[in-house]
């Protein structure tokens, strides 16, 4: 039985295939393109039982191209995979990164990410890039906010992208070098709150028609754009075992320094998915409400630490609903 591992870069893939009875190696090295990797896939098509590549930028459409030709490609946990080498390590090449690819594969200890189906994967595009557009426009925002305090006309930051604020702006009487930088970012904002609309309108959609989505909805805090985000991070939520994994995967869990009888709980560990975390962290806003259903535990938090704390509790609270509303949608669906 043969394996194999792709040590994937932006111009070029560096490719071992191992005999793990006999040691032997077979490299090649060839252009990150479909019709190169097409040519090596031909090779060692039925020949290979395994394929490696690392969880880094560019593996979906590599991992996409070798999957329709019947590979059965493993996604590698880059940080894990690297641990495993230890401290003894001498030299970094794409060479021994492959081969050491693909002896784990060998051996059964490659560390694994979840690869999403292509649905989720969508779903995540989606939902990311209306994260991006939301931020970008929050950033061109505050330089309006800013370059308009510069100009004597401060607005609070709050009222100044709503249509009144956009329209207050508009209607000042600035001279021609501040029309015109004025001009140029409200225009940059209206664009961006366009297409912002636009993916805005498809998220809805989907969670009208999607039953995950819907389920995620009967959660305090979480509603049509929340629920596509929940779902785009968390996907598959009988892959985890606990609904305390949900909380590690959102790096909401405290860092722990123990030693002996003494055991502090530090800063978060910020070790997982920035985008569940800051969606789990968005459900909570409204946990002080008076029917917020953590009302109790906001306030007993906020009172023992502070509002940022608090918030953090309650979303560590709101990201186990999620798994196990998911994880049941899916038992009954098996």
């Amino acid at each position: 039985m043969l394996y194999a591992a792709i040590d994937i870069h932006k111009h070029a893939f560096q490719a071992a295939v191992l005999d793990p009875e006999g040691g032997e190696v077979v490299e090649a090295r060839f252009s990150a393109d479909r019709e190169s990797l097409g040519r090596w896939a031909e090779e060692w098509q039925g020949r290979v039982v395994a394929v490696a590549i690392e969880a880094t930028t560019g593996w979906r459409w590599v991992w996409r191209e070798l999957s329709v030709r019947g590979f059965d490609v493993r996604l590698a946990e880059p940080v894990q995979a690297r641990a495993l080498l230890g401290r003894r390590r001498t030299a970094k090449t794409d060479r021994l990164d492959a081969r050491w690819l693909a002896r784990l594969l060998a051996k059964e200890m490659l560390p694994q990410s979840w690869i999403p189906p292509e649905e989720i994967q969508r779903l995540r595009d989606r939902t990311r890039l209306r994260k991006t557009l939301a931020e970008d426009q929050r950033r061109w925002g505050q330089r309006l906010h800013a370059f308009l305090l510069h100009e004597g006309w401060p607005c609070p930051k709050s009222r100044l992208l709503t249509p009144a604020g956009m329209r207050w702006t508009a209607a000042l009487k600035l001279s021609e070098h501040g029309r015109l930088q004025v001009d140029s970012l409200l225009a940059i904002i209206a664009a961006l709150e366009v297409q912002l609309d636009t993916v805005d309108s498809e998220l809805r959609r989907f969670a009208r028609t999607d039953e995950r989505c819907q389920a995620l909805q009967s959660i305090y805090g979480i509603g049509p754009i929340l629920a596509c985000h929940l779902l785009a991070e968390i996907g598959e939520a009988c892959r985890f075992r606990r609904a305390k994994q949900i909380t590690r995967l959102a790096g909401l869990d405290p860092v722990v320094d123990e030693s002996g009888e003494t055991r502090r709980r530090g800063h978060l560990a910020k070790a997982g998915s920035p985008q569940l975390r800051w969606a789990l962290v968005e459900a909570a806003v409204h946990a002080n409400r008076r029917n917020a259903p953590d009302l109790e535990l906001y306030q007993a938090v906020r009172d023992r630490r502070d509002t940022t704390v608090a918030r953090l509790s309650v979303a560590r609270k709101i990201g186990k609903r999620a798994y196990h509303v998911l994880r049941e949608l899916e038992l009954a669906a098996a």
